[in-house]
């Protein structure tokens, strides 16, 4: 057996024994729940950022002989939610968490009502969901006037996802692209803007009169390349105002089946110019969703290099 079969067969035993901790909450529930009540629908849900997963049934009320309490002794939830579907009265004081679980108080339910129960629990194994799918690396396609990285999101084991206690989707799965940004902002910035920036932190610290006129004038003329002559750290700030993430989500597009999430700064940082500190990357955060009856997610995200590059020129006054 080769190395990559031994790792694909690790990953589908991590991925079928992570459904199975799934399955068996579900199925504790949905016996528990038919021992009083008659089972309607049921879904199980992964959400996959916060790694919980997230049972729901509906069920409806039998009428007749019904204990006080009903315990559901699996483990404590990290949520419960219970909602009549026909009375939409509020009966959120019918729910009780236990150490081990939690209670239904039957006497808070109507006798002759549609129940909607959520209930959301941990997954214990924090590598479930990478064994479940794979994402290819982003590949960059570098054009004119903007980059495109495509995504693509796919199940390794679809099998392992069928349980008779519902479907089991996977919710809001994150798909992290690193834009590259430093090789066409280095471009965009003329060398006489960084003179101007280096010659402005000189005259700042000089503390000689005679070495701070003269770094002065060194400082004007580079001024004078710039067709605005708004103040240069005025400047330097506006452009690293670009990369904030609410500003620099302009110059991205997601496309096809991702979403997009957020975006970041990129970890590695890169001084382009005395005192102007650039991102090397900024990470794009994606999302798309993946189940029964769609195993694989195509995506497309595009990076609007040339309309940063623009807004750059603007602010620095070349344009």
């Amino acid at each position: 057996m080769t190395i990559t079969q031994i790792i694909s067969s690790a990953g589908k035993v991590i991925a079928e024994k992570g459904t199975e901790e799934i399955v068996e909450n579900a199925s504790k529930i949905y016996e528990i729940i038919r021992g009083s009540y008659t089972p309607l629908s049921q879904e199980i849900i992964v959400e996959c950022p916060e790694n919980k997963q997230k049972y729901s049934i509906a069920f409806e009320a039998k009428g007749g002989y019904l204990p006080k309490k009903i315990k559901f002794l699996n483990g404590k939830p990290v949520r419960v939610n219970l909602r009549p579907l026909r009375s939409g009265q509020d009966i959120s004081n019918a729910i009780n968490l236990l150490e081990n679980g939690f209670e239904l108080s039957t006497s808070a339910m109507s006798k002759e009502d549609l129940f909607l129960l959520d209930i959301e629990y941990k997954i214990s194994n924090p590598d479930y969901l990478n064994s479940l799918v794979e994402r290819n690396r982003a590949k960059e396609v570098p054009k004119d006037k903007e980059d495109e990285y495509w995504m693509h999101a796919e199940l390794k084991h679809p099998k392992a996802l069928k349980t008779k206690y519902g479907r089991l989707d996977l919710r809001d799965i994150d798909f992290t692209v690193d834009v590259g940004i430093t090789e066409d902002v280095n471009l965009i910035i003329p060398p006489s803007f960084r003179t101007e920036m280096e010659a402005s932190i000189q005259v700042l610290d000089e503390l000689n009169p005679r070495d701070k006129y003269v770094k002065g004038l060194w400082q004007i003329r580079a001024k004078k390349t710039r067709k605005n002559k708004k103040n240069i750290i005025a400047v330097a700030n506006n452009i690293q105002n670009l990369f904030l993430p609410q500003k620099f989500c302009n110059f991205i597009e997601v496309k096809q089946d991702f979403r997009f999430m957020e975006c970041m700064r990129g970890q590695n940082y890169y001084e382009n110019i005395s005192s102007l500190y650039l991102p090397k990357t900024m990470e794009i955060v994606s999302r798309t969703d993946l189940g029964l009856e769609k195993f694989a997610s195509h995506g497309v995200l595009i990076y609007k290099k040339e309309s940063l590059l623009t807004q750059i020129s603007k602010i620095i006054g070349i344009r």
